[in-house]
Parts: C-alpha cells; sequence; structure tokens
C-alpha cells in the first residue's frame, strides 16, 4: 500500500473521524461548529482534523481567527462513507470458512 491509502485508511478507522467527515459532507464547518456537534472538545476535534488534512480528505480555508474545513475530495469522501456506512451494516455477520477457518465478510451477490 502507498503511504496516502494507509494514511487514508487509518484517518476512516477511527469513528470520531468519520462523524467530522459525515458532518463536513453536509456542508463547511469551523472548529467550534464541529466540537458542538460532535460532543467532542475543540483539541481533539482539532487532532482528528489534522489527521484527516494529512490523509488528504480535508482541507482548511483560514477566515481571520477562524478556519473553515470541508472536504478536499467531496465524491471520492461521500463514496468512502457510503461503503463504510454499508460494512457497519455488515458488522457481526462474518462466516468462517471451511476450508482454513478463516473469518470472511459474506460475499455479495
Amino acid at each position: 500500500m502507498t503511504d496516502l491509502v494507509t494514511r487514508v485508511c487509518r484517518a476512516l478507522g477511527h469513528p470520531a473521524r468519520r462523524t467530522l467527515l459525515q458532518a463536513l459532507s453536509r456542508s463547511e464547518c469551523d472548529v467550534g461548529k464541529l466540537s458542538a456537534g460532535s460532543g467532542l472538545d475543540q483539541p481533539t476535534v482539532s487532532k482528528h482534523l489534522a489527521a484527516l488534512r494529512s490523509a488528504g480528505l480535508v482541507q482548511v480555508r483560514v477566515e481571520g481567527r477562524r478556519r473553515c474545513y470541508t472536504l478536499s475530495h467531496e465524491k471520492l469522501v461521500k463514496r468512502l462513507l457510503d461503503l463504510l456506512a454499508e460494512l457497519e451494516g455488515m458488522e457481526g455477520m462474518e462466516v468462517v470458512s471451511a476450508r482454513r477457518g478463516e473469518r470472511q465478510l459474506p460475499s455479495r451477490r
């Protein structure tokens, strides 16, 4: 995997970051608004936003003292969020392979 793919996967692996991406998929937000909407304190939101920026998922625009965040690649991020929501819906539906005893997700038909 490339370094970028690894950063994106790690960024998407944290539930708080997915919550922030969902909020940003609806509209541009500043840290205060994201903090209020997520229930996380501002330093924690800022830390998660830094990881999302490092992964190239969000971008920031500075307006005076405010930092306004938006999705970097809106269509791609929304598709990733849809895929993750689908995977979360499949949680607990693991199938044990008869061949090697490996756990696998059920196949889609």
